[in-house]
């Protein structure tokens, strides 16, 4: 695999033209956007066009992929990532530039793509086999091995149309799959599936690596990017960014992807005060910094690393024992945790807060427990010198923030830090901390 900017025909990464599944030479799709759909028809008829603009979703991509690679294809929502699949995989064939293919390919691009809603799955799966060009003996010969591995037995007469979306998964995989392709081209799907046919899948995609298959596929989880390509393509804004070793190029998507969660979430810390407010008011929380290893502003986290909320105060009016504190919630409105300066083995006291005093209070992790997902922070000012804390200043979804993990050596919310031991019969004992 090769950079973007020659233009002359790409050589394999094996060393000859011979040994290469796909490859795509100065390859471009535009498609025509018109404001109204009228514009389309007068287009048609009329003289005076075209009325619509050229968009480009894929613009001079130059790729050569040897047979028996498995390759990922990265990039944020809007790349063009799913648009070169389709050219790559002949559904849609491209303005500009040209695209070789050898050998049988499967995909499994949209979810139920390729299906009739009204045909029953085991109709379905007739169909997709015809339109792979199997014979109706290859095709008696798989369709048992299809069902068994989509676990779909007790529905396979069922109209597809009353399928769920991971049913679809399941069906579409294990077609494609079954069927021995060359070249294997998944997009995204998988994300859609539940853990049990993850694992099978996997197990799957495996096999296809120890034959020789070649297999490209789309996913936003690096864990998986890195773990099963030994190559990767980066694009952005239709062009391909960059190519080379997974994890290269899997670390550069990543701080681009930092980068961009930071502009995203500051510009949405800036109007979060949208969300519910109250309190009698005497001290308003200002300005949430989040500051990450070394004391720099972001919004980006990755799990373990130092996390700290500033909170930054005024008074307004005079107020006896507040106390400040911080609540933690991922996206969902799970509540994570919540804490405030009081409430601790050694309690800090603010016994009085005069008129026209300001400052500013911080919550620290050493190490941040969360795991990759979205999470807003909620501010609170309460007044401790009552029988029951009455609130000064609550304000929810104060700050936003985001944690990514590009390891995903755990799942689930929370980082634990855990140790592991392997003992096997007349062999050292081996350990690994988290």
């Amino acid at each position: 695999m090769y950079e973007t900017d020659k233009k002359e025909r790409p050589q394999s990464a094996s060393g000859g033209l011979g040994g290469s599944a796909i490859i795509a030479r100065g390859a471009g799709k535009a498609y025509r956007m018109y404001d109204k759909p009228v514009h389309r028809l007068w287009d048609l008829i009329l003289p005076g066009g075209p009325r619509g603009r050229e968009f480009w979703a894929v613009r001079d991509v130059y790729l050569d992929i040897p047979q028996g690679a498995t390759v990922g294809i990265i990039g944020e929502n809007g790349a063009g990532k799913s648009t070169l699949l389709k050219l790559l995989t002949g559904i849609t064939r491209p303005t500009v530039g040209e695209v070789e293919t050898n050998g049988r390919i499967a995909s499994l691009l949209e979810l139920g793509a390729g299906f009739h809603p009204e045909f029953s799955g085991r109709e379905n799966i007739r169909l997709n086999c015809s339109i792979l060009g199997m014979t109706e003996e290859e095709t008696e010969e798989r369709f048992q091995k299809i069902i068994e591995f989509s676990e779909l037995a007790e529905f396979i007469d069922r109209p597809v149309k009353t399928y769920s979306s991971g049913m679809h998964v399941r069906l579409g995989f294990s077609v494609a799959t079954t069927v021995d392709p060359d070249i294997l081209i998944i997009d995204e799907a998988l994300s859609v599936g539940d853990e049990h046919f993850k694992g099978k899948c996997i197990n799957r995609l495996n096999e296809f690596q120890e034959q020789g298959k070649t297999t490209l596929f789309v996913s936003h989880d690096m864990g998986s990017i890195k773990t099963m390509c030994k190559h990767v393509v980066l694009m952005h804004e239709g062009r391909v960014l960059e190519q080379g070793t997974a994890e290269n190029v899997a670390d550069e998507y990543l701080k681009r992807a930092h980068a961009r969660g930071n502009e995203k979430l500051s510009a949405v810390n800036r109007t979060v005060d949208a969300y519910p407010r109250w309190g009698s008011g005497e001290v308003r929380t200002g300005e949430v910094e989040l500051l990450g290893p070394g004391g720099e502003r972001t919004n980006v986290f990755q799990p373990g690393s130092p996390f700290t909320a500033r909170v930054h105060w005024e008074a307004s009016g005079d107020c006896e024992e507040p106390v400040f504190g911080l609540g933690v919630y991922r996206s969902d409105g799970t509540y994570v945790n919540g804490s405030n300066h009081f409430w601790r083995r050694e309690p800090i006291v603010l016994e009085s807060v005069r008129a026209g005093s300001k400052g500013y209070v911080e919550m620290a992790f050493e190490t941040l427990p969360l795991l990759q997902g979205a999470y807003y922070l909620t501010v609170f000012v309460y007044d401790h010198s009552k029988a029951a804390p009455t609130p000064i200043d609550h304000r929810e979804h104060a700050a936003v923030f985001e944690v990514m993990d590009a390891n995903h050596m755990q799942h689930g919310m929370l980082f634990l830090p855990t140790k592991w031991s392997v003992s096997v019969e007349g062999a050292d004992t081996r350990s690994s901390d988290a």
